[in-house]
């Protein structure tokens, strides 16, 4: 069985034709500084709009680099200056493409370019990269590479891990193939479970069950790989392939095209069933590839995906909240292992620590209490 559990785009940059303020220019360089002092990234509200600055640019002569967090994009600016007219490159979180849609990302980014005083030239964008992606639960797949069947210009890159089965020793297990090469065309295909898990991205879990929901089905069993084992296929569009190959630039050549660019990759790089025929090109497509190419027939630009955006970053947040508890009870059992304290005494432990942070705090309150400001601003941006 083939169930779909997610369509929709997962990576989106842009460019504009934008200039920064100078005032704007003046505040993204005093956090930067601060961001370098603490090695932290700088919080920066401008116009409502939370940011948080890191300590250094990026290629392409972007002086200044920021996040509006999560679920938000990061951002890419350049020092304002007549002769650089493209002043701003952003890329969009796969949050807030999953839960707004294209259509809302969009209206996201130029929101945020409004409040920045951004001034735009007419018809200014440049698409640098998107990425499409579908995933699916797939009960008793096997990722094999040699299943792959492709153009000879294709490059394929495969990614191993090795996993214990049983009693009969250790085996490889594939968990994800590449194939393509950015900026140019690149399709992946990889346990979007095993990411989530390991990257803590536990969202996706709520993304997926919303989807589920809404057609009467159970939601998915979230501490058992064998019966809720996600696969995701993602087609990616790099600059090159786009403009080159697609002749994609603007928001109006997506819409327009980026239907035809996907086609043209799932006829590029196709996910077979072997038979005897010698010709690998003639192998008919596997279930998922056919299930794929059904998806990507209907509009893929007027999609929706029915969890709550507020609930997902309530989930993100509290999974967070989760690794620092977690971070926090190592760092007291190592302490107490220093101290050559045994396991009877570690409650005791533990309470004496939370004594001596406290008398910590009592030593120096504008200290923490700048620490917790500092602290808030930074999180409220992420979340």
């Amino acid at each position: 069985m083939t169930e779909l559990l997610y369509r929709g785009f997962d990576g989106l940059d842009v460019s504009f034709q934008g200039q920064i303020s100078t005032k704007f220019a003046e505040a993204l360089d005093n956090a930067k500084t601060q961001a370098g002092k603490s090695h932290q990234r700088e919080p920066l509200e401008w116009n409502g709009i939370l940011l948080a600055v890191f300590e250094t640019g990026a290629k392409g002569g972007y002086a200044f680099s920021a996040t509006t967090g999560e679920f938000g994009a990061t951002w890419f600016f350049k020092r304002p200056s007549i002769h650089d007219p493209w002043g701003v490159r952003v890329s969009c979180s796969s949050f807030l493409l999953a839960t707004k849609g294209l259509g809302g990302a969009r209206a996201y980014i130029y929101a945020v370019m409004g409040a920045l005083d951004i001034a735009l030239q007419p018809n200014a964008e440049s698409i640098g990269r998107v990425d499409y992606a579908l995933d699916y639960l797939l009960p008793g797949f096997t990722l094999t590479p040699e299943h792959f069947v492709m153009h000879s210009n294709a490059r394929r890159a495969d990614h191993h891990e090795i996993h214990e089965i049983g009693v009969n020793g250790r085996s490889g297990r594939v968990t994800s193939v590449t194939v393509g090469k950015m900026p140019g065309r690149q399709l992946i295909v990889y346990d979007k479970r095993a990411e989530i898990v390991a990257k803590r991205k536990t969202a996706w879990w709520d993304i997926w069950d919303a989807t589920r929901s809404k057609e009467g089905r159970p939601t998915l069993v979230r501490d058992c790989p064998a019966d809720s084992p996600v696969w995701r296929v993602e087609i990616r569009a790099g600059k090159q392939h786009l403009k080159t190959r697609w002749r994609i630039s603007s928001w109006r050549d997506l819409d327009n095209r980026f239907g035809d660019t996907v086609t043209g990759s799932l006829n590029a790089i196709r996910y077979a069933t072997p038979t005897d025929d010698s010709n690998r090109s003639r192998w008919p497509e596997a279930s998922l590839w056919q299930a794929v190419r059904q998806e990507i027939s209907d509009d893929l630009f007027e999609m929706r995906n029915f969890a709550d955006p507020d609930l997902t970053k309530s989930v993100q947040r509290d999974e967070h909240d989760k690794m620092l508890k977690q971070q926090m009870a190592g760092l007291l059992t190592t302490r107490a292992a220093l101290h050559g304290l045994d396991t009877d005494k570690l409650r005791e432990f533990a309470e004496f620590c939370g004594k001596e942070m406290a008398l910590e705090i009592d030593k120096a309150p504008p200290h923490f209490a700048k620490k917790l400001a500092k602290a808030v601003s930074r999180f409220r941006t992420i979340y």
